[in-house]
């Protein structure tokens, strides 16, 4: 359970673009590569320009010494600051994010894990990002996956932690979104310290179309337990 509730954590995390991309766009400050920071600019606009965004999702989790990968799907729905994940296969799950926490909700197992920023250990560092709290360039280094893609090839990010939090690294993949002049994160890679890597990648990407704030509200049903994350 740690190390899932560490995985879903990183991926809001770095697909949240509406929190992640303005901690991220202050790189400039800690003297990258001139390219890297045009890179940067460029994804800090697309992100400006988007008021809401839904997307199909595919995450792939290949586990250590097992020769089947793990694959969940479904829907994600992000709005300024508000996402949600909606998964549909293999079963019914729930994640909602803010910048105050983390809602996880399972109906199979009748529990919602609940977590709120707080305290000072390297467990809440993606939370304290989420929420603005602390500096991306002061708890990861950034650099590029592959150097100098070409013309209309994808751009790969590298973030390395600074910090223990179960992690080797986390690529993120960049593609070019006409339609709002930028570049939107397309895919995001976890490589864990424990061998397994989790991939999350995003098609038929919605912009603008006026999500509802009611759908990132969560009310705990009844006889559901909720659990608080340590």
């Amino acid at each position: 359970m740690k190390q899932c509730y560490l995985r879903i954590l990183m991926i809001a995390l770095i697909t949240l673009g509406s929190v992640f991309i303005p901690q991220l766009s202050k790189a400039e400050q800690v003297g990258l590569d001139p390219k890297l920071q045009k890179i940067v600019s460029r994804v800090h606009e697309a992100y400006e320009k988007i008021d809401d965004l839904k997307a199909q999702f595919v995450q792939t989790v290949e586990i250590m010494d097992f020769n089947t990968p793990y694959v969940s799907k479904g829907t994600l729905f992000i709005k300024k600051g508000k996402m949600l994940w909606d998964y549909v296969e293999p079963s019914h799950q729930q994640i909602f994010v803010d910048g105050g926490g983390f809602l996880y909700y399972v109906p199979d197992h009748k529990q919602v894990i609940r977590s709120k920023v707080g305290g000072r250990s390297d467990a809440h560092l993606p939370l304290k990002l989420l929420a603005g709290r602390a500096e991306l360039e002061q708890d990861f280094e950034i650099s590029y996956e592959i150097e100098a893609p070409l013309p209309g090839e994808p751009i790969r990010l590298r973030l390395i932690p600074k910090k223990k939090m179960g992690l080797i690294k986390i690529v993120i993949t960049l593609v070019r979104v006409p339609n709002i002049e930028g570049l939107m994160i397309d895919q995001v890679v976890l490589h864990e310290e424990n061998g397994n890597i989790s991939t999350s990648a995003f098609e038929e990407i919605e912009i603008n179309h006026g999500l509802d704030d009611a759908l990132f509200v969560f009310t705990v049903p009844d006889g559901i337990e909720v659990l608080d994350a340590p």
